[in-house]
């Protein structure tokens, strides 16, 4: 018997806590308000953003402590999750997120499965992809 998720929210780790700088937490909550879209839904601990669909995703600050609930061991050598947004128009991304200085790669026009894809980061090494939505017929 299937219980039956409801949703999914990502947590993204960005910085350390505890490193000694208590800006760098606001300022990472902030560039994903700012260069990718988000509305800062609360800060408590932890940070809730949401997109204008009502997709989710968690701000934290990683801890060294392995019984945490935040622990991602060394998630810089060794990420352990993939996070892909998507888009109309991969190009107009792309150079969006270049003028808000952000680390992008180059545009693979098919990866495939047919749709242009590229990657990107944020600014504390979170790496991300980002994919153009097309429909393709991916059966026949």
């Amino acid at each position: 018997m299937a219980i039956g998720v409801k949703n999914l929210v990502v947590g993204i780790p960005v910085g350390k806590s505890g490193s000694g700088n208590p800006g760098e937490y606001e300022k990472a909550i902030q560039w994903y308000a700012d260069v990718l879209g988000f509305k800062i839904e609360w800060i408590m601990g932890i940070a809730s953003l949401k997109l204008a669909n009502g997709q989710e995703i968690l701000l934290f600050g990683e801890e060294d402590d392995e019984n945490s609930l935040w622990y991602t061991g060394d998630i810089k050598r060794n990420p352990h999750y993939s996070m892909q947004f998507s888009t109309d128009n991969i190009e107009e991304l792309r150079a969006d997120l270049i003028k808000s200085g952000v680390v992008v790669g180059e545009i693979i026009p098919d990866a495939g499965g047919g749709e242009p894809i590229m990657m990107f980061c944020d600014p504390y090494g979170n790496r991300f992809w980002a994919v153009e939505d097309k429909d393709i017929d991916r059966v026949n």
